[in-house]
């Protein structure tokens, strides 16, 4: 099924997007990797470079923000902005893993409480919202994988790249299955328990209840 943008006249499609590729496209499109999303849609989604083209152009990156003027209260997922008429891949993703909760484990991971020498006076000035592997964030590969891989950053400047691995509990999979915070699924004290740091391979381990 095909549309037409009266902002600027041209054909859109109705797309089915499946749970991976909501996730891989719009994080590249939040994260202004347009030209890659582009690529992505070519490659492993067969579209031609004008339909992928068209479909980067007019995806917004906020859910209800049009991606053309500043009205912020659009609803449906195919939503032709009722102000200046632009067409929107309006996708609504709302997962647990998400920038409030990596903001919140970040200020919770005290590293002088491990008692490792070399460790001490480290601290951790981010956490990526974005794994490398969006898809991964799917209900299914949270199921089959029980943990999320991204990045932080930590030092005693918090400016090394770490690779952390977020190990899920029973609690954080049932949390994250029905969509509910993980933020409760953090630790509290006992710091030894659920985070584990190697400085020299520039890895860390935090295991969610």
């Amino acid at each position: 099924m095909k549309s037409i943008c009266k902002k600027c006249n041209t054909e859109v499609l109705t797309i089915t997007f499946s749970e991976e590729m909501k996730l891989e496209i719009w994080g590249m499109v939040s994260q202004d990797l347009k030209l890659f999303a582009v690529k992505k849609l070519i490659d492993e989604y067969q579209y031609s470079h004008k339909e992928a083209k068209t479909v980067i152009t007019h995806m917004n990156k906020d859910f209800g923000k049009c991606h053309q003027c500043n009205f912020s209260k659009l609803e449906k997922e195919y939503a032709e902005c009722p102000k200046c008429k632009a067409f929107n891949y309006n996708l609504k993703i709302d997962i647990p893993f998400n920038q409030e909760f990596c903001s919140i484990l970040e200020y919770k991971l005290q590293f002088d409480e491990l008692d490792i020498d070399n460790v001490k006076g480290f601290w951790c000035d981010g956490i990526d919202h974005f794994p490398t592997h969006l898809k991964r964030l799917t209900n299914a590969n949270i199921i089959k994988n029980k943990q999320i891989i991204t990045r932080a950053w930590i030092g005693k400047g918090g400016e090394t790249i770490y690779t952390m691995i977020i190990k899920l509990g029973d609690n954080a999979i049932k949390n994250y299955l029905h969509n509910d915070s993980l933020i409760d699924c953090i630790p509290k004290d006992a710091y030894k328990n659920w985070i584990s740091i190697d400085p020299e391979k520039k890895e860390i381990e935090i295991r969610l209840r």
